[in-house]
């Protein structure tokens, strides 16, 4: 028989355990904000280290699309003076001497020298960090481009000055669009206030630009999604040099996203440690010399651990906001701004992968994929209900299943003599792999909370199935990140199957499904691509020539 107090204990233990989880549900229109509140409302239960290995385990290494990237520099004064003969040069340079002033031009070629000399930079540091190896990674692992501070606004400043010269170029209509001079909306990130350009207006003006500045403009890039990276490819419009700012632009935000998320953590799990061992210290020391009053080292504990895992949960909070601005960014580039350069002029021709709308999209539903797989290490971190987890990893299955239709579209659209790097579709598929296999372990734990251990232990099976297959799709030249990631996954499948298919056999005696249990099934994807509204830069016009007008120049 239960005893009074007793029962209350239980039932005060239930209650605790109820709000617990009802604290730990996650918003759809808000995942941030309830990112931060599910880490940061019981720190006590995980550390930083805890969520710092989660959130390496589920995002695989992936820097290629920014540390790849290339391009020479150019000077936009020469703009329209190569073919001076043609109807189009003649018609870009009455547009320029109408609409554009020339320091302008000069300004512009300043800035994109500036953007070529740092992706040389970030190359060149890449690729005498990693060493030998394929791909130029080492076998020590990957080696990331760093994105210093300011980089991001240089970018957005020399897209938003781009995008208005475009405008500018396109004629009266088009350039009535863009924003005026000196703007402040404009001088920031493109994520001002401020109205963008990004509808039918703009697609026609980005399609006029196209038709004016076809075979006018000599810039050079390589394709960072290709199989040949080193490869430098030339662009012949404005527009295409446009769209090729705009996603080294995104490919900066993601891995910025990446690089801050690494660096905050690792500071907090050595910030962690340090308070641990001081705190181990000052324990024996207070023990030897007198008796320490009670509670100061849990406080102490907790107060360490509380600003711990408030600056984790800042550092996956801001890495999913950037990585949702990146997949904003990819869209746009997507939806409205690729697509016009492929029906306009210049659309022929051998030109960077980037270009073609797949692309853009594949790398957009990237960026929402890994948002998704921090999202779900927080959850593990925080200690969250298998089923929970089971949703979000499912989620992140859902968008890398969708990448990989982008990828197949990619390489159906790409020309023969450029098809995509075959390390893109293995990123995918072990991706896909090690998500599918987090749902099957989550969904086993479910079950053998209910007791069906014939069903646990069939997903458990399906879980090293599917593991066992990502890993066999790994090659020497891949990172060796994604094969310790694999490999942590089966040790953590490993002592639960031993133990369903134990107590199966002697306790149940369930016999196996003919089938594993569906564990993708309800998938919650929480994150959305943050809308990007661009915000041009309309160039000065140029000043009136008051010697032409005879006359007081008053009158």
């Amino acid at each position: 028989m239960f005893h009074s107090s007793s029962f209350l204990e239980c039932a005060k233990g239930i209650s605790l355990i109820l709000a617990h989880i009802t604290a730990c549900i996650i918003d759809i229109d808000n995942p941030e904000a309830s990112l931060t509140v599910a880490i940061c409302s019981d720190h006590r239960l995980h550390g930083a280290a805890t969520m710092a290995e989660a959130a390496c385990g589920f995002v695989l290494p992936f820097y290629e699309p920014l540390q790849l990237l290339q391009t020479k520099p150019y000077d936009f004064t020469q703009l329209g003076k190569q073919h001076a003969n043609s109807p189009t040069s003649a018609a870009t340079a009455a547009a320029l001497a109408a609409y554009v002033r020339p320091d302008f031009l000069a300004e512009l070629s300043f800035h994109r020298g500036a953007l070529s000399a740092w992706l040389q930079q970030q190359a060149t540091t890449s690729g005498s960090s990693s060493g030998s190896g394929g791909g130029g990674f080492g076998a020590g692992g990957t080696a990331a481009a760093v994105v210093p501070e300011g980089v991001l606004e240089g970018l957005a400043a020399l897209a938003a000055r781009l995008h208005g010269l475009t405008y500018a170029l396109a004629g009266p209509a088009a350039a009535s669009m863009a924003a005026p001079a000196g703007s402040t909306a404009a001088e920031g990130l493109p994520y001002g206030e401020g109205g963008g350009n990004g509808g039918r207006g703009g697609g026609a003006a980005i399609a006029a630009a196209a038709a004016v500045t076809a075979g006018m403009l000599r810039t050079e890039w390589t394709s960072a999604l290709s199989s040949k990276p080193q490869r430098m490819l030339k662009l012949d419009s404005l527009p295409q040099e446009l769209a090729m700012v705009y996603t080294t632009t995104a490919a900066a935000m993601r891995q910025a996203a990446h690089q801050r998320l690494e660096d905050s953590l690792a500071s907090a799990t050595s910030i962690s440690a340090f308070g641990t061992a001081a705190g181990d210290t000052g324990t024996a020391a207070s023990t030897a010399s007198a008796p320490a009053s009670p509670g100061t080292a849990t406080a102490a504990d907790n107060s360490s651990s509380g600003t711990t895992a408030a600056a984790a949960a800042g550092a996956l909070t801001s890495a999913v906001a950037s990585l949702r601005r990146a997949a904003g960014l990819y869209g746009y580039l997507a939806d409205e701004m690729l697509p016009e350069l492929g029906t306009g002029a210049g659309a022929g021709g051998e030109r960077p992968l980037e270009l073609l709308p797949p692309a853009a999209r594949l790398m957009q539903l990237l960026c929402l994929a890994e948002g998704q797989a921090l999202m779900a290490a927080a959850a593990e971190a925080r200690g969250m209900a298998p089923g929970t987890q089971r949703a979000l990893h499912a989620g992140c299955l859902t968008l890398l299943r969708q990448a990989e239709a982008a990828a197949a579209a990619l390489a159906a659209a790409s020309p023969p003599s450029l098809p995509p790097a075959s390390r893109l579709p293995r990123l995918l598929g072990v991706s896909c792999g090690l998500h599918e296999g987090r749902c099957l372990l989550a969904r086993a734990a479910e079950l053998q909370r209910d007791m069906q251990l014939g069903e646990a232990e069939a997903a458990c099976e399906e879980c090293m199935r599917v593991l066992g297959g990502a890993a066999r799709r790994l090659e020497r030249s891949d990172p060796p990140a994604w094969g310790e990631a694999i490999k942590a996954q089966q040790a953590r499948c490993a002592p639960l199957l031993a133990a369903v298919h134990k107590d199966r056999l002697a306790v149940t005696y369930q016999p196996l499904p003919k089938q594993p249990p569906d564990a993708t099934a309800n998938a919650a994807v929480r994150v959305t691509p943050e809308p990007f509204r661009p915000v041009p830069v309309a160039p000065p016009l140029p000043p009136p020539d008051q010697g032409a007008k005879p006359g007081c120049a008053l009158m």
